[in-house]
């Protein structure tokens, strides 16, 4: 929820004021002005959805900026405004690669429009149809995963349908985003064909068309990290320095009580740890929730500081050996963490909120052990901090 609040002197000021305007009937701050020229050697640049309108300003000193009046389609009317310190302006939220008319007015300090003057431009292919050009969608585990590519970096949504126990398609997730390249999955399906679809929208309410598709997704069960058991191997590091209970938070199925597994920094880089899942499963894929700190871009939490950014895991049918040799062990992945974005908020939400998803690869053997081994941080520091692992796959 948004919440905008004023000061309650300052309300009381503003609303004076605004009374004394009402008084004196909202008159233009010069009422001598007189109409302004048009702008001059205009030229357009079309970009995809959109187009960058050059111009000269004509020689007056009373200008306070231009505009551009145009419709992204019938009966919706868009307004851009563009001081006059600049001598460029951009129009976004055409849906296709049509001529369209856009006039643009030269503006005084009071107000007063100059005669419109008419232009054309003709967008490039909008964000909407490139992105879902790219789009590709594959079963996985429990659902689908999506790549999409999406170089304008426009800001878009990407709606995932699926056909209900009566076949009619319903939205099911929405992604939002404006990364230049990514991939998600949508996940809580069994493992049974299903219909699914996927549009992608802007913030015109543009529309792509819908990709349909039918998949089965894969089978898996969450594992439940609270009946793993830790072993503690001469080399592992599970000494907890601060922030927490220690390497039972990794487990603990709370990623947002704001405690993380945190290593101490003189025990230095690699850091790894092992544990018993209890029983005989073929992994899946694992989710990291990135350590929450002190929130989106803070200097404690993801992409920071020990935050993990490459990983390794091992795993074994046999219990290890005590002396905790890697003998035996068998490598099973090795991950390496992603930012999906230059906005902190959006990072903060696949990497903390979500969890960041890494997928073990098809084949991988059954593994009753696991060995966590930690090789580089965001930082390039000598400790970690883990805020949860999670586990998910097929028990035998």
């Amino acid at each position: 929820m948004n919440t905008h609040r004023i000061l309650p002197g300052l309300f009381a000021i503003l609303l004076a004021f605004s009374a004394c305007k009402e008084q004196e009937g909202m008159q233009p701050v010069n009422k001598n002005d007189q109409q302004p020229a048009k702008v001059s050697n205009v030229e357009v640049e079309n970009l995809p959805g959109g187009a960058r309108i050059s111009y000269t300003l004509p020689s007056s000193e009373n200008i306070l900026y231009i505009k551009a009046v145009y419709e992204i389609r019938e009966g919706v009317e868009q307004e851009v405004k563009s001081s006059y310190y600049n001598r460029s302006l951009i129009i976004e939220g055409f849906p296709d690669t049509e001529e369209y008319d856009v006039q643009l007015y030269t503006v005084s300090r009071g107000e007063i429009a100059s005669e419109a003057l008419t232009i054309q431009v003709n967008p490039l292919t909008p964000p909407v149809e490139e992105v879902f050009k790219t789009l590709v969608i594959e079963p996985t585990f429990a659902g689908i995963k999506v790549d999409f590519v999406n170089e304008a970096e426009a800001n878009v949504v990407l709606t995932i349908l699926a056909a209900d126990s009566i076949g009619d398609m319903r939205t099911v997730d929405r992604i939002y985003t404006k990364a230049i390249a990514g991939q998600f999955a949508t996940r809580g399906f069994a493992a049974e064909p299903r219909r699914f679809g996927i549009f992608v929208r802007d913030r015109w309410d543009n529309r792509s068309d819908t990709l349909f598709t039918e998949l089965t997704p894969w089978p898996e069960e969450k594992l439940n990290g609270t009946s793993f058991t830790m072993i503690n191997l001469p080399g592992d590091n599970t000494v907890q320095h601060c922030c927490g209970d220690g390497i039972s938070d990794v487990f603990d199925g709370n990623w947002n009580s704001g405690d993380a597994f945190h290593t101490k920094p003189a025990n230095g880089i690699p850091v790894s740890f092992t544990f018993d899942l209890g029983e005989t499963v073929s992994l899946s894929r694992m989710v990291f929730h990135h350590r929450r700190g002190n929130g989106a871009g803070a200097g404690d939490g993801a992409y920071k500081a020990g935050d993990v950014k490459k990983f390794e895991v091992y795993g074994s049918l046999e219990a290890p050996a005590s002396d905790g040799s890697w003998e035996g062990w068998t490598k099973l992945a090795t991950f390496e963490s992603k930012q999906i974005s230059n906005d902190v908020n959006e990072n903060f939400q696949f990497a903390v909120v979500d969890g960041e998803g890494f997928d073990f690869p098809l084949g991988t053997p059954p593994v009753r052990y696991l060995r966590y081994r930690a090789i580089e941080t965001w930082g390039g520091l000598t400790y970690i901090y883990i805020g949860e692992l999670t586990f998910y796959g097929n028990p035998e």
